[in-house]
């Protein structure tokens, strides 16, 4: 499903103008900075200021993400996201128009005057460019969107950089060639931006601040009071000072430790990115329909391994490059779940400021990575590799503390882990359960683990309704109370009320709560009838209702087939499990409908269709054999009746 998706991805004109668009501008972006960074470098050898242009040049391109990321943030959030990214554009022409006399002229302050400009540019197009994915592309496809975008900045930044020095290479004497070649790829991704996926304006503008700094102290309040994007936003900018570091401190250890050339230094670094680029495509076919936080803790341990194990390996030099590859794929599978995520928990009028207040984040994380190193290497004397090895250290410390204090990653990870070790899961209809807001989940009951592959199939975290003796079981009991389920008594009809009561007030808060309805797990693979109690939580409530069909899971050794639950060799593994999710029905759906409603969801999933038959009239007679014709005629009257409306 993940692979036809990305390909269906990239059939849009408008989204593939998008990659190219930005992959053209961080190209430019790169080829820029690595000649200005030789060029100065050559010119200041002649006076002994080779040294201070190269860091000169750094700092030059972050103080622009640093004074104008609040301006850059209210630019996305009023205006429209796609006049924004073409607007932004065209001043990428106009520095590159400016580049060429630059180049020409061999002046440092002029090159450095438009790399700031080439910065400026930047810094106003980044809130634009991630804000714009939600807006043009559904929830489903978001992590897969990022997996690309993320992929192709990469590719930009590894290709950007080698290219860039065989231009210097071979037109050193001749730099408006240079300086040519960047203005037409500036024109080029212009001209592309046009094609973008068109997007609705805003609604609602926002008072412009004239303090550069107010958007952003703005974003990091809000983000503050949200503990998960605060968490989402640090961990990016960890992200960022983490690479800032390796990209630094690799240069060392290839020449102090490995004792390297520049060559073999410049091949860590690529095999370093291209491993990002690649984690990255991978967690986004791993995500699946949804934005999966579950591989943000999977990659931040994987970095933190990589790491170490890169201080262990050097100074081989091939294994050195296994381990930048691993580091690299982590940092991927790391990176692009918290992108998704910061743009899809964003609210409409706030999305450009929220990503901006990233960026201004991202950047002090690179300038406290410069820091690091300095303070490390230069002033205590700790050896390049060993770096590496602290900061692998503190990533897996940093890991664990992020998920004791916000456990909805351990959660995620543990329910991914499950979903990809052991089962192999089809889902259908996954639309239908609402992003946000309240929503019942009511599903049959058919084995150990179907609470598991429900929380597998939907971002949203749901509360559970457990059997008390499980809830209660010691090795399970944690887990049960980081996911906020509702035990369910099993004594007193006022343990079974407050149970009721307990998830009626979860709704009301506007969570998504999931019911199995029949009391209990089918000891026959059959469906039982349904307790009256999911309609006591939802009476009087405007929430949908949503069943859930469990199929194909009678047989695992989860289920009690053969007579008995677990104490059975496996006939699979992963084995196949579809979960559906019906259209919602209204509060005022009986159990019975409900009930009804799930048999036809597993009618429909079950149903080979003949060749030459039609679908509906297949699913029409195998619902007529399993249910009869009056249960068929009930469902199809609850279909149209007024008070058992569709949501």
């Amino acid at each position: 499903m993940a692979a036809s998706s990305y390909k269906q991805l990239l059939k849009s004109v408008g989204f593939q103008s998008f990659l190219w668009t930005q992959f053209l501008g961080a190209y430019n972006d790169n080829v820029y900075k690595i000649l200005v960074s030789l060029l100065a470098v050559e010119i200041g050898a002649k006076n002994g200021k080779g040294s201070e242009y190269l860091s000169l040049a750094g700092v030059v391109f972050i103080i622009p993400f640093l004074l104008f990321s609040g301006y850059s943030g209210h630019l996305a959030d009023v205006f429209n996201k796609r006049r924004v990214l073409i607007a932004t554009k065209s001043l990428e022409v106009v520095s590159m128009g400016l580049a060429i006399p630059a180049l020409v002229s061999q002046r440092v302050d002029l090159m450095m005057a438009v790399l700031f400009l080439l910065a400026l540019q930047a810094t106003l197009f980044s809130p634009a460019k991630y804000g714009i994915l939600p807006e043009m592309l559904p929830d489903r496809d978001l992590s897969r969107a990022n997996g690309l975008l993320e992929m192709s900045t990469f590719v930009a930044i590894v290709v950007g950089t080698s290219s860039g020095t065989f231009l210097f290479s071979a037109w050193k004497n001749e730099p408006w060639k240079m300086g040519v070649m960047m203005l037409a790829i500036a024109m080029a991704g212009t001209l592309m931006s046009f094609k973008i996926g068109r997007v609705a304006s805003p609604t609602v503008r926002a008072p412009f601040a004239l303090n550069p700094f107010a958007e952003v102290l703005t974003g990091m309040k809000r983000l503050y009071r949200d503990r998960p994007l605060w968490l989402t936003v640090i961990g990016m900018s960890y992200f960022w000072f983490l690479g800032a570091l390796f990209q630094m401190d690799l240069i060392l250890v290839g020449r102090e430790v490995m004792h390297v050339n520049e060559m073999r230094v410049g091949l860590m670094l690529t095999a370093l990115a291209v491993g990002i680029g690649v984690g990255s495509m991978a967690a986004g076919r791993l995500s699946g329909d949804k934005v999966e936080l579950g591989l943000v803790p999977l990659g931040s341990l994987g970095m933190g391994a990589s790491s170490m194990l890169l201080c262990w390996l050097v100074p081989s030099w091939s294994g050195a490059i296994v381990a930048l590859a691993l580091l690299g794929f982590s940092s991927g599978l790391f990176i692009v779940p918290l992108n998704a995520f910061l743009q899809q928990r964003s609210g409409d009028d706030e999305k450009g400021r929220l990503l901006a207040t990233n960026n201004f984040l991202n950047m002090v994380g690179i300038l406290l990575a410069s820091a690091a190193l300095w303070g490390l290497h230069d002033k205590a004397g700790v050896a390049p590799h060993k770096i590496v090895l602290y900061a692998g250290i503190f990533t897996v410390a940093a890991t664990v503390y992020s998920i004791s204090v916000v456990p909805d990653f351990l959660v995620r990870f543990v329910l991914w882990m499950l979903a990809h070790t052991l089962f192999r899961i089809r889902i259908v209809g996954a639309e239908n359960v609402p992003f946000r807001g309240p929503a019942l989940l009511v599903a049959n009951h058919v084995s150990h683990v179907d609470g598991f592959l429900i929380g597998a199939c939907v971002q949203r975290f749901i509360r559970f309704m457990v059997y008390r003796p499980y809830y209660e079981i010691k090795a399970l009991n944690p887990f049960f109370r980081l996911t906020k389920a509702i035990p369910v008594g099993t004594g007193s009809r006022r343990d079974i009320v407050q149970s009721l009561l307990s998830a009626r007030r979860e709704l009301e808060a506007g969570h998504v709560v999931c019911i199995f309805a029949e009391g209990s797990i089918s000891r026959t693979g059959n469906l039982l009838p349904f307790k009256r109690g999911l309609e006591r939580i939802g009476d009087g409530l405007d929430v949908p209702v949503i069943p859930v069909h469990l199929d194909r899971l009678w047989g695992s050794i989860f289920s009690f087939e053969r007579g008995r639950f677990f104490w059975k060799w496996p006939k699979r593994v992963p084995y196949p499990v579809t979960v559906s999710f019906g259209r919602p029905l209204s509060t005022k759906a009986t159990a019975q409908d409900v009930r009804l409603a799930i048999m036809e969801l597993g009618s429909d999933r079950s149903i080979t269709v003949a060749r030459g038959a039609t679908f509906s009239t297949c699913a029409s007679s195998a619902l007529q054999n399993t249910t009869g014709s009056h249960s068929l005629s009930r469902i199809q009257a609850a279909r149209s009746s007024p008070t058992v409306k569709r949501w």
